[in-house]
């Protein structure tokens, strides 16, 4: 992977610590969060800004091993080989001192760790909820592309102009405890699945 980007944007790449260039500007960690700590204690240079691309780790993940440190966290989920537009990503950024602070944006730690813990709600959740729908059509050899794809399309563009609470729809936004019943019994009632519409319908049910 690192030697197919190089070709890409006409950098150099290597699997070696040792490699590294040493006077850089800035050093991007983008790395698993897990890895993060084994790969900032091989790394030797201390030139430059040092960022990690973390919604969850600490700033301290650096602290006591780099002079200017920080991190650069694009709130976007990424695919090998999907083009983004990072015109359109927010992007937050934290760091060891005002003058790499302002060397490197504007945004505050808090600010970051909210927006990525509300990312992981809206979009990591969301998609394990449309794995679930897909397993529930797969029953009667229905396609999710074909069936929930346009209503998915439909309830995003909605929330163009209107809050996620004034978007929402559905037999818990209705109160239509019938119909509730009927899907809980099509479950079995009882399972992951079954426990995970029951407690989503509540959630619903109390916000209206």
């Amino acid at each position: 992977k690192a030697e197919s980007l190089a070709l890409e944007v006409g950098a150099e790449h290597t699997d070696s610590y040792r490699d590294i260039y040493p006077n850089a500007d800035f050093y991007i960690y983008a790395v698993a969060d897990d890895a993060l700590p084994e790969v900032v204690d091989n790394v030797e240079t201390d030139a430059g800004i040092h960022l990690h691309t973390s919604g969850s780790v600490d700033i301290a993940v650096f602290e006591g091993k780099r002079s200017n440190y920080g991190v650069l966290y694009p709130l976007q989920t990424f695919t090998r080989g999907r083009m983004v537009d990072f015109g359109r990503v927010a992007i937050f950024t934290e760091a060891n001192s005002a003058d790499n602070l302002r060397r490197i944006g504007d945004f505050a730690s808090r600010q970051r760790r909210r927006v990525h813990l509300a990312g992981v709600i809206a979009c990591n959740f969301a998609n394990y909820l449309w794995q679930v729908a897909d397993d529930v059509l797969h029953a009667d050899n229905l396609r999710f592309y074909d069936v929930l794809l346009p209503l998915i399309q439909e309830t995003v563009d909605k929330l163009k102009y209107m809050s996620p609470a004034e978007a929402q729809t559905g037999p818990a936004k209705r109160g239509d405890t019938q119909t509730i019943a009927r899907h809980l019994d099509m479950l079995g009632n009882t399972g992951d699945v079954a426990d995970l519409y029951g407690m989503f319908s509540r959630l619903i049910l109390q916000k209206r």
